[in-house]
């Protein structure tokens, strides 16, 4: 008995020690964080909130913010005159961010993902072709979210007031000429990042063949360029992609004011 009273006394004491370390990490990690004046509350970005950004300035500082909240952040992008304004990241492979958005979180939309083979950086680092993939609604339309805003791309209007995308890196603001919209199978490679000059050439004449406007852009295999891929439902299977390219433009290029073209009907 005398032993066994010993042996419940050892036990309760355990138990105590290990309950006032538990209590001690607990209130570490709950612990509130330290007060701010009302000027320091006005400044602080609030949580999950996604900022818009109107120039490179405002780019870079979404940028930075974004990357406090998610590592794999790597690149801004911003299709004028839509709701594409907003981080791009990149993981491990083009598969973990098919479902889930900026925050690793859930979403059906997903979120803008660099694929996991491109290079990325300043102007100089980037792949030949750097590919963004995001969700569209499955029904095309221009209004929905996420790249399903690609689709205002079909109106020449748009197509003619939208001649440069915003797509920036920590190192370098780059304004991209867009010269090719199309719908595709996959059967073409248009998503192919390592590729010599050849294969790149082809890349770049299949899709201005396959555009539905053919515009007044020289593009060549000295160029980089930038590749906006989403789904569609046009041809009621999953073969099917609509893509949206552009090249890079030099950091002394003038940017113009609208796209010159003409429209290919039989493309669309």
């Amino acid at each position: 008995m005398k032993k066994l009273g010993i042996a419940f006394a050892v036990t309760l004491l355990l138990i105590l020690i290990g309950g006032g370390v538990y209590f001690v990490l607990t209130m570490e990690e709950e612990a509130p964080l330290p007060a701010t004046s009302a000027s320091e509350a006005q400044t602080q970005p609030e949580l999950n909130v996604r900022r818009q950004a109107k120039n490179y300035a405002e780019m870079l500082d979404s940028l930075d913010y974004e990357i406090l909240q998610n590592r794999d952040t790597v690149a801004w992008l911003k299709v004028p005159g839509t709701e594409i304004n907003n981080s791009v990241v990149q993981s491990y492979d083009n598969a973990y961010y098919l479902r889930r958005n900026e925050r690793r979180q859930y979403d059906v939309y997903g979120c803008y993902f660099l694929d996991y083979e491109c290079m990325i950086g300043s102007r100089e680092d980037l792949s030949r072709n750097t590919i963004v993939y995001g969700h569209e609604d499955v029904s095309d339309d221009p209004n929905s979210k996420r790249f399903s805003q690609l689709y205002k791309f079909l109106d020449p209007a748009f197509a003619r007031a939208t001649p440069t995308i915003q797509f920036c890196t920590q190192q370098d603001p780059m304004d991209w000429q867009v010269f090719a919209v199309f719908y595709t199978n996959i059967s073409f490679n248009y998503i192919a990042v390592d590729v010599d000059d050849e294969e790149f050439a082809e890349i770049i004449t299949t899709a201005r063949q396959k555009s539905i406007y053919d515009y007044d852009v020289e593009v060549g295999v000295e160029d980089k360029i930038l590749t906006l891929s989403t789904c569609t439902v046009k041809y009621g299977d999953h073969e099917h992609r609509f893509v949206v390219m552009a090249k890079l433009m030099d950091e002394e290029a003038d940017l113009p004011q609208f796209a010159e073209f003409t429209e290919r009907d039989e493309n669309r």
